[in-house]
């Protein structure tokens, strides 16, 4: 299943630090020789950088002040011995013996957004091939095109698919990252093969990235999903304006289950599409607590994917009232934020009604049951600044004859 699909500008804020890949230009596949990438990273944010500390490798001498060289997998790393500290300057290496790459990062230069390496401090052959910003990916939304799949078995299991029009050389940068340092024929052009790390939040994950048709492109797995990366990769093609329209309609088609907006399993749940979005409400328990301390949680889905309002404790009062509760859901890539007014409506209800401080009356959306017998789960959605929502709400349940049930005050 489709799980978001987005076409994106080009990023024009601020393009944060440079990284810059040295190589061997006159390579068919820059990755079959020696590389050298020099670098930086916000460790807050990103798991990229060297692992460990000066404590877990050698002390170097970089002229002016000590680095530290550390190897990982097939690459070794020179970086600050400054610890404790999100950013970290590095120069990474592969194929390229400790004292040549101790040479260039003590020749490692990081000026404003850009980093290079001095000339007299590159090893003989490489050359730099492509500079490029922590924003031209592969592992943040927002840039170029962005296509993920998730399995159906509740597991958040996917295939992420990042592609940008660009430099193919960037497929050498990307596929840097990727343990494959003997490179790997994809659809029919040099690339990468391998687990891709520096994934912020996620550890490693097999990936494919290559370079085709003026555009680069990075898809990687996780979980189950693994075992469908190379099906996805083959059946990639270019698809048109209307075909992905169609797409991220079918994202508001359908309704999303608890499990997917991070419900307890088994929670009941109430979505309705209003507009471009749909909202989702859903109410359930942990295991082990009594039904009367439930949980809510709540989403809106866009054709460009999901934000989550949360999870938080709902309380239910007692069978036979209404309860009731608010959540302020903002950060869709569109801009819009809004408010979730909702909550379970006791047994009986045929419809509920929803007044404003204005007096402007709305009927809200009912599901077929909810957390006890005979209720039902009941929700709108308000559009605005989430700071903005203010009561009070007046809700108001209704019987099928049309006499009041119950009424709360949100």
């Amino acid at each position: 299943r489709v799980r978001h699909a987005s076409l994106n500008p080009p990023y024009d804020g601020h393009p944060g630090q440079q990284a810059t890949l040295y190589g061997d230009p006159d390579l068919g596949d820059t990755l079959d020789g020696p590389l050298l990438l020099v670098g930086s990273t916000a460790r807050s944010a990103s798991i990229g950088g060297p692992p460990g500390s000066a404590e877990d490798g050698r002390v170097v001498d970089l002229g002016d002040h000590d680095g530290f060289l550390i190897g990982e997998a097939d690459w070794t790393w020179v970086a600050d011995t400054s610890d404790g500290q999100d950013y970290v300057e590095f120069v990474v290496g592969r194929g390229v013996d400790d004292q040549e790459l101790i040479r260039a990062a003590a020749g490692a230069q990081f000026t404003g957004n850009s980093t290079a390496i001095a000339a007299d401090s590159v090893p003989a052959g490489l050359q730099p091939l492509i500079s490029a910003g922590g924003r031209d990916g592969p592992y943040a939304l927002g840039v170029g095109e962005t296509l993920v799949l998730e399995v159906l078995d509740g597991s958040h299991a996917r295939v992420i698919g990042y592609i940008v029009r660009a430099d193919p050389r960037l497929a050498a940068m990307w596929g840097f990252w990727a343990a494959d340092s003997d490179g790997t024929m994809i659809r029919g052009q040099p690339g990468s093969a391998g687990d891709l790390v520096g994934n912020p939040g996620d550890d490693a994950e097999p990936a494919r990235v290559w370079a085709e048709a003026g555009m680069v492109f990075s898809v990687q797995a996780r979980g189950s999903a693994i075992a469908y990366l190379d099906d996805v990769v083959n059946g990639l093609r270019v698809g048109t304006e209307a075909e992905l329209a169609s797409m991220q309609g079918g994202l508001l088609e359908r309704n999303p289950t608890a499990e997917e907006i991070g419900c307890p399993p088994g929670s009941r749940v109430v979505s309705a599409v209003q507009g471009d979005v749909r909202w989702v409400l859903g109410v359930g328990t942990l295991p082990g607590n009594p039904v009367e301390r439930s949980e809510s949680c709540t989403a809106l889905v866009t054709g460009e994917g999901t934000t989550g309002g949360g999870i938080g404790s709902f309380n239910l009062a007692p069978l036979g009232q209404l309860s009731s509760n608010t959540s302020g859901i903002g950060g869709l890539p569109s801009g819009l934020d809004g408010t979730i007014l909702g909550g379970v409506a006791p047994p009986g209800t045929a419809r509920v009604s929803i007044t404003d401080p204005d007096g402007v009356v709305v009927d809200a959306v009912l599901s077929v049951d909810g957390p006890r017998p005979g209720e039902r789960l009941f929700g709108q959605f308000f559009t605005g600044n989430v700071t903005a929502f203010v009561g009070p709400y007046e809700v108001t349940a209704f019987d099928a004859a049309g006499a009041v049930l119950a009424m709360v005050t949100a």
